[in-house]
């Protein structure tokens, strides 16, 4: 087993170096750093460059876009260069704990059919000092759902939210056929969760296996949201949304069937189960059914309270919270 980081980098020379840092103390270190830099336009490549050169523990590579390409096409860029068995996902911003590596390589171990494992992170402020609350409580990971996940339903409960945050995660490379390229209107981490526990296990660490900071700067936050806050952002949802999110499943569905019948990369196959195929379905249903109820200029009573009685604002949106949203807002 060998394990790669793959790193990206844009404009990060605030937090860099301690990131840099806890890499550098992993208990398991990695078999190599792969990094891209998005033309950072600060000293961020400076940092990357006299990092490799001082520390002799494992071989960075480093890749500098020559323009921007954004987080998805970077990450994309980073996991397909990475030349290990195992492939883990590193944000900028964050602290490793010492553990981290060594935790993947032993879930791997324990199960080498496993397709990805994830972790919780301790949410501290930009100066690393804790805030009290963990990762999985600002997603909503916790209680049924995680228990749900123990028990081998890893894709039901990503299809219903991603819980899953790209720099807790690290996946088995020979599930890249798979995921590369990166459908354009997802995020990277949601997408290689939904389409690789489809086809494989999941472990989930209860436990910290990082520092997730939360900055001004950063590109995905992990926010513990007042119910206030919550019923606004609720307000703004329009049904446009609604429609993006079946047609971002729909792009799911489509390249898992793909997956079924060969990839062009060496014709590998996997075996998607008729059952995932059929919730991707129903998930794909439910949100044009929810766009279609809010274009609804009558009462959105009988088509709120259908998706209501048939369970699917639990299998496939937040619950009684989702359903209120469509009945009132």
């Amino acid at each position: 087993m060998t394990l790669s980081i793959a790193l990206c980098t844009y404009n990060g020379e605030c937090y860099l170096r301690e990131q840099l840092q806890s890499i550098l103390n992993q208990v398991r270190p990695p078999d190599e750093l792969v990094v891209f830099d998005d033309a950072s336009t600060d000293h961020t490549v400076g940092l990357l460059h006299d990092f490799a050169a001082k520390q002799r523990s494992f071989p960075v590579r480093i890749h500098v876009n020559p323009r921007t390409v954004g987080p998805l096409m970077n990450f994309q860029q980073a996991i397909a260069a990475c030349r290990g068995t195992i492939i883990s996902l590193c944000d900028q911003d964050d602290v490793w704990l010492p553990d981290k590596l060594a935790r993947v390589e032993a879930a791997f171990e324990d199960d080498p059919s496993l397709g990805f494992v994830f972790g919780n992170a301790e949410i501290c402020d930009a100066e690393c000092r804790p805030l009290g609350y963990r990762l999985w409580n600002s997603v909503g990971f916790t209680g049924r759902l995680v228990r749900r996940l123990e028990r081998g339903l890893a894709f039901d409960v990503v299809l219903r939210q991603n819980v899953v945050t790209g720099a807790t995660m690290a996946f088995s490379a020979r599930f890249r056929p798979l995921v590369l390229p990166i459908g354009s209107t997802w995020i990277h981490d949601a997408w290689i969760a939904l389409l690789i526990s489809a086809i494989a296990p999941v472990v989930a660490i209860r436990e910290p296996v990082m520092l997730y900071r939360q900055h001004p700067k950063q590109h995905v936050g992990a926010l513990r949201r007042s119910f206030r806050q919550q019923y606004r952002m609720a307000k703004m949802m329009k049904r446009s949304q609604f429609q993006h999110e079946a047609d971002r499943h729909e792009a799911a569905y489509e390249r898992l069937v793909y997956a079924m019948n060969g990839l062009q990369d060496g014709g590998q196959t996997y075996a998607v189960s008729e059952r995932a195929l059929a919730l991707l379905q129903e998930k794909i249903c439910h949100c044009r059914r929810r766009s279609a109820i809010r274009q609804r200029e009558c009462s959105r009573v009988l088509p709120s309270m259908t998706e209501f009685v048939t369970l699917r604002y639990r299998r496939f949106s937040l619950g009684w919270k989702s359903f209120a949203q469509d009945l009132f807002l």
